[in-house]
């Protein structure tokens, strides 16, 4: 851990969730001691075995639930609750129905009371970034998945997060759409720069997208090591096939194994 700036700040933090079995009081650790420092425009991903605490962590860094002790700052700030400035992406793109493409991307500025005509132009440049401009009309179910994980990116990315929070985005896809988004994300993400944490199970893809990857522990999770991913950047699938690559992804395999 270095005072280099950090976009994210995780000290010491442990979450236990608890349950009555057989009339008694039992607990789970989910995390016990994760320590971990992102740094402004990085793109981290996490990896560790089922059920190490990945989707508990991004949960806890979104403010959906909140950890039983450490420190836990977004931007320097405790994160206490949701806010605008994280932006959450889940597996389920959990767009919602009943609105179009539009509407969707339109949807947190409009219950902000802020649909200005610079907000309005820039969901038209969003849709035209994610390659979406004809389908603005359109409801999610004549969207194809990949078409409404773009438009779940539009929806999130009209609202400025510092951060960009990702639990396993991609997972339900099949592989090519997989591809695609994965090339469409790190587009995405060499244009605007924005601070990223991706949880995934996937070493391939971790070694594909990441600037660092966080391998946690077996459960409860704990920060086992960090990685630096010594890659060039842009990215592609073709570099997937060199020597550099497959090193990289032996050294998270064996970061796991350990």
């Amino acid at each position: 851990m270095t005072d280099q700036p950090t976009a994210v700040r995780l000290r010491d933090v442990r979450k236990t969730f608890s349950r009555r079995k057989a009339g008694r009081k039992a607990g789970r650790t989910a995390l016990d001691g994760v320590s971990l420092d992102v740094r402004p425009g990085e793109f981290l991903c996490l990896l560790g075995p089922s059920g190490c605490g990945k989707s508990t962590l991004l949960n806890i860094l979104a403010g959906f639930i909140t950890a039983d002790s450490g420190e836990v700052l977004v931007g320097g700030r405790p994160v206490t609750a949701p806010g605008h400035d994280r932006g959450v992406l889940f597996q389920t793109p959990n767009l919602f129905p009943w609105l179009t493409t539009w509407q969707n991307v339109l949807y947190g500025p409009k219950a902000r009371g802020d649909l200005t005509p610079a907000v309005r132009d820039e969901a038209a440049e969003l849709l035209e970034t994610v390659g979406l401009a004809d389908a603005r009309d359109a409801y999610p179910h004549e969207l194809s998945g990949g078409m409404r994980h773009r438009a779940a990116f539009a929806r999130v990315l009209i609202n400025h997060p510092g951060v960009l929070l990702m639990d396993e985005p991609f997972g339900a896809l099949d592989a090519i759409t997989r591809a695609g988004m994965q090339r469409f994300l790190l587009e995405l993400w060499q244009r605007r720069r924005t601070t990223i944490v991706f949880v995934t199970h996937d070493v391939e893809e971790a070694t594909l997208l990441g600037d660092r990857v966080c391998v946690l522990s077996a459960p409860p999770g704990g920060t086992k090591e960090v990685l630096d991913i010594d890659l060039p950047r842009p990215r592609s699938y073709d570099d997937t096939e060199t020597l550099a690559f497959v090193q990289a992804k032996r050294r998270i395999r064996e970061a796991l194994e350990r």
